[in-house]
């Protein structure tokens, strides 16, 4: 080959579009591609992403397609990352242990990988919360919750506590049994994680007008996280900010999360005020 071919080869891979998706179910309202193309801009690159709404019966032959297709990779959203875990050829520790997937990267071998924990640090960061010393309460005990929590205790942290409607099997992301760590909804035990809770993270799918804790029973200092998010600020949100309370919905989350994400997809760094300025009102 020519050097000619070769640098014609090298620019046509330079402006070919990076082809991104986003899948989940029922995918109402996601700002995932405005992140994607956000951030493959920062670093010059074009970039096409799609929102494709995947029950999970359809999982199987959307990833099949999408790798046929060329594109580069996909995050996951409810309910899709628990299935995810089966369909990639490899996944990461932190998949395997949250049982968890929120970004897929195809190519020779498709690989799994959760991003939530990790951007739940940096989001942590940026509120000038520690993850090592502050206390962190879960509400609810899936896929993002166990990601949430093998992140910080991988960071050194406090364990969590965790409350949700059945005791969460044992495993890893909990450090075994969550014994006294665990209680059930509206029960005293309950009342009381929440009441020593530095950090209050909403990780069910509870939106709208359900709220999965009374706003007076938060204490004045707490970090509220709701990690849904739509059009507007979710009215858990909005209620804890008229209260007084440090409260932020799953677009903060979400930012930090499809930048890890897109690290892992491009191998170089992304700025994060790009993406910042894609979903800022």
């Amino acid at each position: 080959m020519s050097a000619a071919e070769v640098a014609s080869r090298a620019e046509g891979e330079r402006t070919r579009p990076v082809k991104l998706a986003v899948l989940g179910d029922p995918l109402a309202y996601t700002r995932s591609p405005d992140l994607h193309r956000a951030g493959c801009a920062a670093l010059g690159l074009a970039c096409e992403s799609l929102a494709l709404r995947t029950p999970v019966a359809e999982l199987p032959a959307t990833l099949d397609r999408l790798a046929r297709e060329g594109y580069t990779g996909c995050n996951l959203t409810m309910p899709l990352k628990e299935p995810a875990l089966a369909l990639v050829g490899e996944a990461t520790p932190a998949a395997r242990r949250a049982r968890s997937v929120n970004t897929i990267t195809f190519g020779d071998r498709r690989s799994g990988d959760t991003t939530d924990g990790a951007g739940f640090l940096d989001l942590l960061s940026a509120q000038r919360r520690n993850a090592t010393t502050c206390n962190v309460t879960l509400l609810g005990a899936g896929g993002s919750a166990r990601s949430l929590a093998l992140a910080i205790a991988d960071a050194g942290g406090r364990p969590v506590d965790v409350i949700s409607r059945r005791e969460p099997e044992p495993g890893e992301a909990w450090g075994g049994t969550l014994g006294k760590r665990w209680s059930a909804w509206g029960s005293g035990a309950a009342t009381r994680a929440i009441a020593v809770a530095d950090v209050l993270v909403n990780c069910t799918p509870l939106a709208g007008d359900e709220w999965p804790v009374a706003v007076e029973r938060i204490p004045r200092a707490t970090l509220v996280v709701d990690l849904t998010y739509g059009e507007r600020v979710t009215p858990w949100v909005a209620a804890a900010r008229a209260a007084g309370l440090e409260a932020i919905d799953g677009l903060a989350l979400l930012v930090h999360q499809a930048r890890r994400s897109l690290i892992r997809w491009l191998a170089r760094d992304v700025p994060l005020e790009p993406l910042l300025a894609a979903v800022r009102p």
